[in-house]
Parts: structure tokens; sequence; C-alpha cells
């Protein structure tokens, strides 16, 4: 196998109570996705009071997933994601030709033969509307007949340059149109505008879930989001297939990001969700560790 980057991944979720929870559902998106640039190597979920039900599946996406039932009266909850992969280079090469960005659009009239793969995240999504001024946003990057690649990168460097990311100001319910406004979020909220900003102008772009590397070096400045789960976006154009870019940082994913899954937005690939059934206030605490193997072959 080609080198590759080698990481460990610890990802910790905490729920406190104010009082007991008799019961909690959750439904969890933690298992790192195999794909042909991620080897996972190991993956382990634990999970404290010890669920009742536990029980795996892949979801309509091809992500893997757990089921889990906690029935035990409980005031904590926690849940503790530890794996270790390997990411190979995936990325178009530096300066690399693509065709102009309209190839990417769907052929009018055509409905044999359609990879539905792709044609699935051209549409709308309950948090990712298609909207004129999301349009009218990413029209900016997209100038008639302007190569795809160039295009993409515009627009992910632009959301980078303009937007301020800040954890305060919004929620998972917070709109794309009102990102738009506040032109601050989190990667989460920056995905989401960078979805509909494509899929908008016709373009197919799925959400991606995972972590990235946020490795402090001297003269090197660390990306945004490396100390809680990430949120990036890939869209698809012929020959490139999906290549993945990352508003949040302003450029192309590769190495330096561990993939979860991928869906039409957040709710689809949410790393833990749920519902419980009990009165209490909660406090949520999240923390998430990405650290390179260094030593080992990668194998």
């Amino acid at each position: 196998m080609e080198e590759g980057a080698r990481y460990r991944v610890m990802h910790e979720t905490v729920y406190l109570y104010s009082s007991p929870i008799a019961t909690s559902r959750q439904i969890a998106h933690l298992t790192p996705r195999e794909t042909r640039w991620q080897k996972v190597i190991s993956h382990q979920l634990e999970v404290r009071p010890s669920p009742v039900e536990r029980a795996e599946g892949v979801d309509y996406f091809g992500n893997s997933y757990s089921r889990l039932v906690v029935d035990t009266p409980h005031d904590e909850l926690v849940v503790r994601s530890a794996c270790e992969v390997i990411v190979m280079p995936h990325a178009p090469a530096p300066g690399a030709e693509s065709p102009p960005w309209e190839s990417a659009l769907a052929e009018p009239g055509v409905w044999t033969g359609l990879n539905l793969d792709v044609e699935q995240y051209r549409v709308a999504s309950p948090a990712v509307p298609l909207l004129p001024s999301t349009r009218d946003y990413a029209a900016k990057c997209f100038a008639p007949k302007r190569a795809w690649l160039a295009a993409m990168l515009e627009l992910t460097q632009r959301i980078r340059k303009e937007f301020e990311y800040d954890t305060e100001v919004t929620t998972v319910s917070t709109s794309v149109e009102e990102v738009l406004s506040l032109k601050r979020g989190v990667c989460q909220d920056f995905a989401h505008l960078m979805l509909s900003s494509l899929r908008s102008l016709g373009l197919p772009a799925r959400y991606v879930s995972g972590y990235v590397l946020n490795r402090r070096k001297e003269g090197k400045d660390s990306n945004t989001g490396g100390d809680a789960s990430h949120a990036w976006v890939a869209s698809y154009c012929a020959p490139h297939g999906w290549v993945a870019f990352d508003p949040t940082n302003g450029k192309i994913a590769d190495t330096e990001f561990v993939t979860l899954g991928w869906g039409r937005e957040y709710h689809d690939v949410s790393p833990l969700r749920g519902v419980v059934r009990g009165s209490a206030a909660q406090q949520l605490a999240v923390s998430v560790s990405v650290v390179p193997v260094e030593n080992e072959a990668n194998v």
C-alpha cells in the first residue's frame, strides 16, 4: 500500500443531567468509513452505563451506525469512540486541469442511466434549501466556462475569508440564510452554506462528517475545528470524481482529514443524536483528539 498518514482518534461525548434519566436511546455515526483512500485499522465504541440493547447497521448512504439503548437510571452518559486509520493522498494534483464547471451540471431530459449516487445530491434537503441568495453568492466564483476545480477552490477560500468561526452564535437549527447574514458560525454552518450554494447552481454536493488534524507546528497555522468533530463538502465532476473541500479552512480536504461518513446534511450523519425519557436539564461536553502515529508501517 502507498504510504499515507496514520492517525489515532479519540472522540468523547459526555451528557450530564441535573436529575436521573430513566432511558436514553441514541444513534451514533462514529465508525470511520472504509473508502478507497481510507483504511480503518481498528475501532472501539465504549458506552457508560452499558446499553441493554446495541445493534450495528449501515444506513441509506452506506455509513456504519450503532443503535444504543440505555435503560439504567443515570445522571451521566458517556460515549467514547477510539479508532486508528490510514488516510492516503487522494486530492487532485496542484494545478490539475479540469473541464468547465458546466460539465458537472445534469444533462436536461436524460433519465436513463443516471448515477443516483451523484444525482441525489443535487436536490434540496431540510437544512440545505435551494436559495437565490446562495446561488448569487456562488455565481461570483463560477464565471461561464471557468474550470470546475478553480471555481470550487475559489468558493471554498471565499467562505474561509468572509466568514468568522464563532462557536457562540449558531445552533444545529440555524438556517443557511441566517448564516449568510451573520457571516459567522462553525464548520457545520459553512458546509451547509456551501452545499446550498453549489446545489442552487445545479452542482452535486454532499456533506461529509469527520475530523481534521490540529497539530500546531512552528511556522504553520493550525486547522480550525480540530478540537471537535468537523464537517466539510464533497462535490462531483468527471474525470476527478468526488473531491472534498473544507470551507472552514479554505482548502481541499486530503490527508489531514478523517472521514466518518456522508449524507445530504448534518442531520443525516450527526455523530450522536437521540432522545431521553425523564425531565432534567443537561450539559454537553465533547472532546476530540487526532494524533499522528509516527514510525509505524502504514500497511
